[in-house]
Parts: structure tokens; C-alpha cells; sequence
């Protein structure tokens, strides 16, 4: 998702907080990342680069692998472990939602397959929600970009197949990664941070 697959170069979420924000933040992601790939990448992409926080999302991959909820959160607790010995913050982002009518009409599969993917995804937030409350660790919801968008129908509005999401959407999602951003990070005042209420709205 942070590499912006299926739109132009330069509109992908991440394009547009690195334009738009004052802080460097460097992509280590790849097409098809996996919660595994990011653990057993973490000594080589984020300890050389010393950050000071880690933002973390992951998940729609392993879910259309068929890999459990179980197994993403478990991966992504040794990623937080790991960053708290090597004293960088995570902040977990909450992938947004499949649309598993959509994927299933485009890939000509039985929706099961993509609504397994879905219940996953489900699943894995809620955990991963539910401990980052615990531990007080800030998470992003993307999902809630979209919260109050629209019926199904206008689901094409911001997602390319189901899955992967439109350049609108993107900047939907740069939008809520900036709000929360600036509130997480910079401790700046919400109200100081002038953007589209609907798109971030809690």
C-alpha cells in the first residue's frame, strides 16, 4: 500500500505526506510485503536508519495468503518488542477494509476466497487495536477515511479492484495519516491543521 500499486507515480498516499509533511520519512516497503517479510527485515531497513518512530502497516497480504489473524498480530508484537529494545516508537496503522464484492467480480473468484482474506483483516485489527490500547501505542485507522463515504456501490470511487486504492483514495488516506500525525507527533492543536473534516472524521 505505501508503495501506491495500480496509480500513477507521485499520488500514492505516502508521495503525498512526504511533500506535504516537515519531517523525512523514509519507504522500506515492496509490492507484496508480508508481515514476515517485515521481521525478518528489521535489522537490515530499520536499525541502520535509526529512526525515531517506526510506522507499521501490514496485513492485506497475509490475509490473501491465507495466513490467521493470530499469525499477523504475533509478527507484529516481535516488530513493536523490537522496537522498544532499540528504543524507536511504532505506531501501528490499521489497514483499511477489503471490498470482497468488488475483488471477486474483477478476479472472477468465489467471493469465499477473498471474504476468508476479509474476515482476517477483520480480526488481526481488532487485536492489534485492542493491544495498542492496552499499551498505549497511537495507531492510524486508514479504514476510517472512508467511514461515511458511501454505499457499495460507490465503492469504485476509492478502490481499484477491491483491494488496492484509487488515487482519490489515496488522498483521502494522506489526508488521515497528516491529521493524526501532526496530533501524535508534533502535538500541534487538530484545529491548526486545515484539511477536509469529512475525510478524517473519528
Amino acid at each position: 500500500m505505501a508503495t501506491g500499486f495500480g496509480v500513477s507515480p507521485g499520488t500514492s498516499w505516502l508521495d503525498i505526506v512526504q511533500r506535504e509533511s516537515d519531517t523525512s520519512i523514509m519507504n522500506k516497503a515492496q509490492n507484496g510485503f508480508t508481515s514476515t517479510d517485515l521481521l525478518s527485515r528489521f535489522h537490515e531497513d530499520v536499525i541502520p536508519n535509526s529512526p525515531d518512530t517506526l510506522f507499521i502497516i501490514v496485513g492485506t497480504n497475509d490475509a490473501l495468503l491465507g495466513r490467521t489473524a493470530h499469525y499477523i498480530y504475533d509478527n507484529i508484537l516481535q516488530i513493536i518488542k523490537l522496537c522498544n529494545e532499540n528504543g524507536i516508537s511504532p505506531i501501528v496503522i490499521l489497514p483499511p477494509l477489503l471490498n470482497v464484492k468488488v475483488a471477486s467480480e474483477l478476479d472472477g473468484v468465489n467471493p469465499e476466497t477473498f471474504g476468508h482474506a476479509s474476515r482476517t483483516i477483520k480480526r488481526y485489527r481488532r487485536l492489534i487495536e485492542d493491544y495498542c490500547e492496552d499499551e498505549v501505542i497511537d495507531t492510524i485507522d486508514f479504514h476510517k477515511a472512508f467511514v461515511g463515504y458511501g454505499s457499495e456501490e460507490n465503492v469504485r470511487d476509492y478502490s481499484i479492484d477491491g483491494i488496492h486504492l484509487s488515487e482519490e483514495a489515496h488522498r483521502k488516506v494522506a489526508d488521515k495519516f497528516l491529521y493524526k500525525y501532526n496530533y501524535i507527533l508534533l502535538k500541534r492543536n487538530q484545529e491548526d491543521y486545515f484539511i477536509n473534516i469529512k475525510t478524517v472524521s473519528e
